[in-house]
């Protein structure tokens, strides 16, 4: 299996440090809002990434991290904790603003049918492994005291531009960083932040620098090392981590390990809505509830994100998504034939998709392997055995659902006996008459020279 490293610029081979098993750990959300389409789209990309490496004989261990303290609105390490900001306005306490985004978050990973992680790890459960993760820091000279925290020194760290390819000269205040005339260099990062001496948070724990929070970036590092060790195998994020989050994530783990924080770097590139990326702060977010809202189902959005490769800018309309559902529900009238199926039918071979995935999760290939063969396949009469392997194949890889394809009822079947005998007689009235009533139900009949097929209608 092969995937682009955004550390080397080049497709390589996966490679694990222990095989089978596969090390991934995926950025996960910061929990004081409910999560929009570009978050799942993300999100998505990478339970198809669990789903191929599963396929391809790989086990492996699945990390998303719970981001519930530290992620402050400024990426300078200014600015409210966006949880204390959020409870602020909704009037409750940080904590219950934190439990029920994470509850949403999971509810969401349930609707969308994602594939279980390994480990879900909140930060405020660490606190004490991000101190000591900082006191490592310390101990070997990275780190320096200000007057709101401890900062990570990023001179002392001479590969710190590296990663993002970042020009820390031409950086300009207001751009990527913001002034902060105790910083000894625009870039350094907060790995503790200080509470104010004025105001009690809901969220501050002891630590031996004072009372405090610990930065957004450390919470990561720290994880990272408890449930996955010191490399892991493959970590993955948004492109939007790249100048900021993951390389001061490389900066802080490899410092204190002295080891390549990860082998392998995958990105997700932007969501665009109408040319513009879809952002909280710019107001354009569109919820998994939009989408339900409107009558599309949760595997209509995994599949619209399916028709993108996940390093390419992907745009969402409504207009995509129709014709996403209209895909689907091909797919699914196919799944339906495992209720049609004849005795005798022949016996094919399930389109290979794994081959296609395997070459750097190209899902819009894929999709384009599996029209093909349905092409061939829909003209066919196939055996039970041949649809349901199929439909198996489908849901394992892309978690399309297509095996909770539900029969119609023995009173809808029985209208389409009644048809067929109304044709047989060319009685034609009432075989239109019987087709209409089928309508009604959201069911047409496709007339094959083996017998009548029902499918859904959209």
């Amino acid at each position: 299996m092969k995937l682009f490293n955004t550390l080397t610029n080049q497709i390589e081979e996966v490679s694990p440090q222990n095989p089978p098993e596969v090390k991934v750990y995926t950025c996960g959300p910061t929990v004081y809002d409910y999560m929009h389409i570009g978050n799942w789209f993300t999100f998505i990309r990478y339970d198809l990434l669990i789903r191929t490496l599963k396929a391809s004989g790989f086990d492996p261990k699945w990390v998303i991290n719970i981001t519930d303290v530290g992620h402050l609105t400024s990426d300078a390490d200014t600015g409210e904790d966006k949880l204390a900001k959020r409870a602020k306005s909704e009037g409750k306490t940080a904590w219950e603003i934190a439990s029920f985004y994470t509850d949403y978050f999971k509810q969401g990973l349930v609707r969308l049918n994602f594939t279980q992680p390994w480990q879900m790890p909140k930060a405020t459960d660490h606190i004490q492994g991000q101190i000591n993760f900082i006191l490592g820091l310390e101990k070997k000279g990275y780190t320096y005291r200000t007057s709101d925290g401890i900062y990570y020194d990023t001179s002392k760290f001479p590969n710190y531009a590296s990663f993002a390819k970042l020009d820390l000269d031409e950086q300009q205040p207001g751009a990527r960083i913001e002034p902060n005339p105790e910083k000894h260099n625009p870039s350094d990062f907060a790995l503790w932040k200080f509470s104010p001496s004025n105001v009690q948070r809901d969220m501050e724990w002891d630590s031996p620098w004072g009372k405090g929070f610990p930065g957004w970036h450390i919470e990561c590092s720290a994880m990272c090392l408890r449930y996955l060790g010191e490399t892991l195998d493959i970590h993955s994020g948004g492109i939007d981590h790249i100048p900021i989050h993951h390389t001061n994530e490389i900066a802080q783990s490899e410092a204190l390990t002295g080891k390549p924080l990860a082998k392998i770097w995958m990105h997700t590139n932007h969501i665009l809505i109408n040319g513009t990326k879809i952002s909280k702060s710019l107001g354009n977010t569109v919820t998994l509830e939009d989408i339900e809202a409107k009558g599309y189902t949760p595997e209509t959005l995994r599949m619209l994100v399916l028709e993108s490769h996940y390093r390419s800018q992907s745009k969402f309309d409504w207009n995509s998504l129709a014709a996403s559902e209209a895909r689907l529900l091909r797919y699914r009238n196919f799944a339906a034939r495992m209720f049609q199926a004849e005795p005798g039918g022949q016996e094919i071979s399930p389109p290979d998709l794994l081959t296609v995935l395997q070459d750097d999760l190209n899902s819009p290939a894929c999709l384009a392997v599996l029209e093909n063969w349905l092409d061939k396949a829909e003209v066919l009469s196939l055996s039970k055995k041949s649809i349901v392997g199929t439909i198996n194949s489908i849901d394992n890889l892309l978690g399309l659902k297509l095996s909770e394809v539900l029969d119609i009822p023995e009173e809808l079947k029985q209208l389409i006996v009644q048809r067929e005998q109304a044709r047989n007689k060319q009685d034609w009235t009432k075989a239109d008459q019987l087709r209409a009533e089928l309508n009604q139900h959201g069911i047409t009949v496709l007339d094959r020279p083996s017998g009548p097929l029902w499918q859904y209608l959209a």
